[in-house]
Parts: structure tokens; C-alpha cells; sequence
């Protein structure tokens, strides 16, 4: 009798990894589910918050309470977090934009923009898998940093030009609300 709901919550679980979705099947004929988010990354110290420094104050305050959140799929909290659900916040609380729940649905959502040198902060910046799926989303910052949260380190700031985020960086997106404002500066 036990045995039906164990697999009713095993579906719900599988099904609600939908954000941060860098994950990888395996090979072999079970339900595992393994991630390979940070595993080919270079492993060099990540960025100090101090060492950047951003125009937007309120941006700003905001991202560096979230600094060092352990990761969290499908978390949405200070206890928790994953990539969608941190910048979901950050976008609520300090724009007042409402963004979709998982990575993919964001890029949908925002205006792209394919060149790096446009990206202003508060941008996101989109990033895919293997499988050519959107699968990450950070918020720019400045100098080719963005601040994200990884799998392994939990909210972080990093550099794009860090070779595995290099290797899987897709685009830039900017939501239609802050347009406006950020192709003013």
C-alpha cells in the first residue's frame, strides 16, 4: 500500500528538476540522476565580492547578503538556492520583476543580446549543457563577472572568461522593463 505513494514522490521529484538542469542521465539502467555542473570547471579561487565593484548600489546589497548560499535544486531561499530560484529573487526584490521559475523560461522571456560587450549589469547571462538545452542563468555584473550560484560553492561570483563557463556561455538577455534604463547608461 506504502509502495504507490514512494513512486507518486519519486515522480513529483524527478519532474520538478526542471531549473539548473545540467544534468546528465547515466549510462546504466537506473533513476539516479547525476550532476555535472562544476566538475569540469577550473577550479581556480573563485571572485571576491570586494574586487567588484558595481554601479548599482541596490543590486549590489542585495547579491552580497545571498553570498555563499549553499546550493539547493529547486530551493528558493537564504537555506537554499538554485540558479533560477536566485535570480528570480534578486529580480523581484530589487527591480520588481516577476521572471519565470526555470533558466530556459528567463531566456524566453528577455530581450537577447549576442554580443558580450553589450551586457550591462543586471543582465542575465544564459548558459547551456551538453544537450544544447538553456540550462544556467547568472546576473551580470561588470568586467565579464557574474554572480550565480554554483552546485559545488553555492551563490558565487565568477568570471566569464573562466574556461568551463566560457565553454558554455550561450547569450545575454535583458527584460523589456530595464531596456530603457540600462541602454541610457
Amino acid at each position: 500500500m506504502k509502495k504507490p505513494y514512494l513512486y507518486i514522490i519519486l515522480l513529483i521529484s524527478t519532474l520538478s528538476i526542471s531549473s539548473c538542469s545540467l544534468l546528465k542521465k547515466p549510462s546504466y539502467e537506473e533513476t539516479a540522476w547525476e550532476i555535472e555542473f562544476d566538475n569540469e570547471r577550473d577550479t581556480s579561487k573563485p571572485i571576491n565580492k570586494e574586487e567588484v565593484k558595481i554601479e548599482d548600489r541596490t543590486l549590489a546589497n542585495y547579491y552580497e547578503g545571498w553570498i555563499g548560499t549553499p546550493h539547493r535544486l529547486g530551493g528558493n531561499s537564504k537555506k537554499g538556492v538554485d540558479c533560477s530560484g536566485f535570480v528570480q529573487n534578486v529580480y523581484k526584490d530589487v527591480y520588481g520583476i516577476m521572471l519565470p521559475r526555470t533558466a530556459a523560461e528567463m531566456e524566453k522571456a528577455l530581450d537577447p543580446i549576442d554580443s558580450k560587450s553589450s551586457l550591462k549589469e543586471g543582465d542575465l547571462v544564459f548558459f547551456k549543457n551538453k544537450s544544447k538545452k538553456v540550462s544556467h542563468v547568472g546576473i551580470y555584473l561588470k568586467d565579464n563577472t557574474f554572480v550565480h550560484t554554483s552546485t559545488s560553492q553555492g551563490v558565487v561570483i565568477t568570471s566569464l572568461n573562466d574556461k568551463y563557463w566560457a565553454k558554455l556561455y550561450y547569450r545575454g538577455g535583458r527584460h523589456p522593463k530595464l531596456k530603457k534604463v540600462k541602454d541610457k547608461k
